[in-house]
Order: structure tokens, then C-alpha cells, then sequence
């Protein structure tokens, strides 16, 4: 199939060229998927260095959380799995999870980085009478009832002054 099988040496060594350089444009999963299958226990490493935030700041992790490749999806599976939503009602899930980070990025990305926590919702809680579908259609309720509360600007009204 034309794709190659990186040694662990070359992903140890792409992945500190990108946690030496967290600040650039790009995203490690670019550099760490390169090409190569994605490897699992570099995606625990980089997932446990995004959730201590080790070289990397708050608002670099939905960057490395929402991309469309399988590296990505292996990043983000193992970055959920440090957070236990059992026993939570969802909206209070939803808020353990996105204090940790900024949900930042194209909408694409953003919806991503959602299904992987309804996912893990769904995980910890599997007595909910909702599938996975379910829970993401809620949570992406609950964003867009936030959004509509406090997502826009106020402008004060025209008040004519009495004189």
C-alpha cells in the first residue's frame, strides 16, 4: 500500500523537534504522522505532555486534538483517558473538559475533538441511555444554548437624553 513503517528512533526524534518547537504554525501531528503508521505510544507520550501541559500552553491542545489524521485520533483518544466523567451529568462533563483548554480551531476540527469526548462520556458512563450519537448531539446542544447566552456582543441602546 505504499506506506512505510517509521522506527521508533525517527518518531522519538520527530516528536522532540516538535515539542522543542511548540509555538510553530503547524501541528506535531503533521510531523509525527509524516508518512509513517501512526505509532500508539507516541501519541500516550504526546497526549500525557498536551494534558500537563509540559512544553505546550492551553491553547496549543485543541491544535493537537482536532486534526484528520490517525495520529491525531490516536492523541486525542489517549488525552481523554485522563479525564473520569463517571457519574456526571453532561453539562457538568462538558465543563470538567473544556477547562483544560481552549475548544479553538476551524469547525471541522472543533466537532472532532467533540465526538472524541462524547466518546469518552459515553465510556465512563455506560448505563446512559444514549448512544454515543445521542451524547454528541446533546453536547453540541449545550454549546450552541452557551454560544446563543454568551456568545455575543451586547451594544448598548440608543437612549435619547431628557433635557
Amino acid at each position: 500500500d505504499g506506506s512505510r513503517f517509521c522506527s521508533y528512533w525517527e518518531l522519538d526524534a520527530n516528536l522532540a523537534d516538535v515539542l522543542s518547537d511548540s509555538d510553530a504554525e503547524q501541528g506535531s501531528t503533521d510531523t509525527l504522522a509524516n508518512g509513517c503508521r501512526a505509532d500508539g505510544e507516541a501519541a500516550k507520550r504526546l497526549a500525557k505532555r498536551l494534558f500537563h501541559l509540559e512544553g505546550f500552553k492551553r491553547c496549543d491542545v485543541a491544535r493537537h486534538l482536532g486534526k484528520n489524521n490517525e495520529f491525531s485520533q490516536l492523541v486525542a483518544a489517549e488525552y481523554l483517558r485522563f479525564f473520569d466523567f463517571t457519574g456526571m451529568p453532561l453539562d457538568k462533563a462538558l465543563r470538567t473538559f473544556l477547562k483544560a483548554f481552549p475548544l479553538m480551531g476551524e469547525t471541522q476540527e472543533r466537532e472532532r475533538i467533540l465526538i472524541h469526548f462524547s466518546k469518552r462520556f459515553c465510556c465512563c458512563n455506560p448505563e446512559t441511555l444514549t448512544s454515543e450519537d445521542g451524547v454528541h448531539t446533546l453536547t453540541c446542544a449545550l454549546m450552541l444554548l452557551n454560544t446563543d447566552l454568551h456568545g455575543h456582543v451586547r451594544i448598548p441602546c440608543f437612549r435619547p437624553r431628557l433635557t
